[in-house]
């Protein structure tokens, strides 16, 4: 039988850390399904999805602890697959956002979505600076899905509420099922 474990992993960014990790799922024979990796700070974060014969899964957990010597923290935790149906009839939405940096940006608009039962698939954040004068600027991209209850007019009025409050920009696209993530 199969098995899905969530691997993450974080350790000071240097050359060779995926290959390392890697080098682990193949001895033990898991395969990485899917993964998001990034240099966060100084840091190479990577979170991962892996498949493996439950029978191994034991093996796998003791050789990735192993590699706390090298510098890299490992968290492992077991997961089955995601259910399609889970949200049948949910439209698809990407978000984008920008504008000056400040706190709380994320925690009001992904409250709002919170409290309309929206459920959120994927958010990338950075920071970047204006090019003339070197202000911090706040980007975020989310891939969202919207019940079936919340028109897409009465979502867009609620983010062009928080965009004003914020002072950013929001915009909301309708994107295709198949290109969700």
């Amino acid at each position: 039988m199969r098995s899905q474990l969530i691997v993450t992993a974080i350790g000071e960014d240097r050359p060779g850390i995926v290959a390392r990790l890697t080098e682990v799922f193949v001895g033990s024979g898991a395969n990485l399904e899917e993964s998001r990796m990034a240099i966060l700070g100084g840091e190479f974060a990577a979170i991962m999805l892996v498949g493996i014969a439950s029978e191994a899964v034991p093996a796998l957990e003791k050789d990735l602890a192993k590699l706390q010597s090298e510098g890299i923290s490992i968290v492992t935790r077991s997961t089955t697959a995601h259910d399609p149906g889970c949200f049948k009839g949910y439209s698809n939405f990407e978000i984008v956002l920008k504008g000056a940096d400040h706190e709380g940006i994320v925690h009001e608009l992904s409250t709002c979505l919170r409290d309309q039962a929206v459920n959120i698939q994927s958010v990338d954040t950075m920071l970047v600076h204006a090019p003339v004068t070197g202000s911090p600027l706040f980007q975020m991209q989310a891939v969202i899905q919207v019940p079936p209850t919340l028109p897409s007019t009465a979502l867009k009025k609620l983010l062009d509420k928080i965009a004003q409050q914020e002072s950013v920009d929001i915009e909301l696209k309708a994107i295709k099922e198949a290109a969700a993530v």
